[in-house]
């Protein structure tokens, strides 16, 4: 499968642990999602998409994606997300991918832009502690 990333999974080590494996540089590849603008979601520090007509929203499509991926990414995104199939533009070309929508009454969003650069700086180091943790919890299994 192929997704389209826009927000905090544009951060290699974010994928990685999320994936459980690190993506080579070249899995990423530039790509746009117009008609909508990516903003940050109230209360949090990660964006999530809203449809604008006028907006674009830079990202990258990551292919080559298992199911066991798909899953792990399910997990990471939460009930808060639908699998869309929407159209992004690489290379000169209109690509058909999923991306992982915002259901609209799961989060309001807040003025102004999401930056992947200045959440690095301010949002990173707390985050990835955070999904650490959650990614190293593993259900217990009982034997009888």
């Amino acid at each position: 499968m192929r997704f389209f990333f826009y927000g905090t999974l544009l951060d290699r080590d974010v994928t990685a642990l999320v994936l459980g494996r690190r993506l080579p540089p070249s899995a990423f590849e530039p790509a746009m999602l117009r008609g909508h603008s990516r903003r940050r979601a109230r209360g949090v520090s990660y964006p999530v998409v809203v449809r604008d007509p006028r907006g674009e929203v830079s990202g990258a499509i990551v292919g080559g994606l298992s199911a066991r991926d798909v899953a792990r990414l399910s997990a990471y995104e939460g009930p808060g997300y639908r699998i869309a199939r929407l159209k992004v533009w690489t290379a000169g070309i209109l690509a058909t991918v999923s991306v992982f929508e915002p259901l609209e009454d799961r989060f309001q969003s807040v003025a102004g832009p999401w930056d992947l650069a200045v959440w690095q700086r301010r949002d990173k180091r707390k985050f990835v502690a955070r999904l650490r943790r959650a990614f190293s919890a593993r259900p217990v299994c009982s034997r009888r």
